[in-house]
């Protein structure tokens, strides 16, 4: 009996070691949490970062303080700059909490949710990626009772370690390089004369550049790049919203450094071309993906039509500037381009952190 007893006991131990181990998980960066008081709310966090996936995991634990059922409503992720992301996967629909009891001890829940956080606004812009992950981070959350029908704000923050942060960093920031639109070129200018001469283009030609968006006559490209380690990776965004389908001819588009363009010409006896004018001979991979519209002709994107165009190539500029070789990749009816220049692009250094 004794024996049985004990056997009992050993067992309940090692489930209830296991249960904590499971329902606290550890990821790679681990955050240090402080809920700020509440006089309605209980609070505790987990916070915790994969590296592999750049995804932040949350732990909660609520429980309702107070003498009337509260409705959480929202639950955010704040990085110090303010940049709020909701989370994508997780119980996000409105969480209610039982009132407590006399001595204000609340029945708990306990819920996970998973955040790919925004970090970086310029990087993302430039390169369609989030950034690295921040030293500290605030959950938000939004909620009201019956008592206070207000709208309600709790935070709770989650720092890491000094140590823990600069050891991250030093393991995984890589200098790396974006490329923006030249918006100071005569671009715009040429395209626009070279529209009215266009038959397909009824309304008034319509053209402009943006660091990253070129918009012509209802025709939306957006470019994003990100260049580590002499690879170069893009995207192309394209939508169609003009009343005129466009060809895609994806092995004419590529990424060149801006002497390229002067080497159809022989250099003279007296003159030597330098390492930065050699041409790149790798061969740059380039996919077509039919976001919206028929998927058997990816190559024509019609009216309403979605695409991104993927592009890889091995790219070593040392210059500030290099071009996109688009003049003859994309063509409206007759087989007349849609763009009659090529356009210059900037390089631009990524943060680091």
């Amino acid at each position: 009996m004794k024996t049985s007893l004990l056997l009992i006991l050993l067992t309940a131990l090692f489930s209830c070691k296991n249960h904590t181990e499971t329902t606290k998980p550890k990821g790679d960066l681990n955050y240090i949490a402080t809920a700020l008081p509440s006089e309605l709310i209980s609070a505790e966090l987990n916070l915790t970062a994969h590296l592999k996936t750049q995804e932040l995991q949350t732990d909660l634990k609520l429980s309702n303080k107070g003498n009337s059922v509260v409705v959480i409503r929202d639950i955010e992720i704040s990085t110090p700059e303010g940049l709020r992301s909701l989370p994508e996967t997780g119980n996000i629909d409105s969480i209610i909490l039982e009132p407590g009891n006399l001595l204000g001890s609340g029945k708990s829940k306990e819920l996970t949710l998973k955040f790919h956080p925004l970090n970086d606004l310029k990087v993302h812009q430039l390169t369609g990626k989030n950034g690295y992950l921040k030293s500290s981070y605030t959950i938000l959350m939004t909620y009201s009772s019956k008592q206070h029908p207000e709208i309600l704000y709790q935070s709770i923050n989650a720092k890491l370690t000094p140590e823990d942060y600069q050891n991250y960093l030093k393991k995984h920031k890589i200098p790396a390089t974006s490329y923006s639109f030249n918006t100071k070129s005569d671009f715009m200018q040429k395209q626009k004369t070279y529209f009215t001469t266009l038959k397909q283009i009824k309304q008034p030609p319509f053209v402009f550049v943006s660091d990253q968006e070129i918009a012509v006559s209802g025709v939306n490209l957006r470019l994003n790049s990100y260049c580590v380690n002499d690879t170069l990776n893009a995207e192309i965004f394209i939508v169609n919203h003009s009343d005129f389908p466009i060809q895609v001819h994806q092995n004419k588009l590529d990424f060149n450094l801006t002497e390229e363009t002067n080497l159809s010409r022989k250099p003279g006896k007296s003159e030597k071309i330098t390492p930065l004018q050699k041409p790149i001979l790798d061969k740059t991979v380039v996919t077509l993906e039919k976001i919206s519209g028929s998927p058997q002709k990816k190559d024509r994107i019609e009216k309403g039509d979605r695409v991104l165009i993927h592009l890889k190539k091995h790219f070593k500029n040392t210059g500030d500037k290099a071009i996109l070789s688009f003049s003859k990749a994309f063509e409206l009816s007759d087989k007349i381009p849609l763009f009659k220049h090529d356009i210059e692009l900037i390089k631009v250094d990524l943060p680091s952190n």
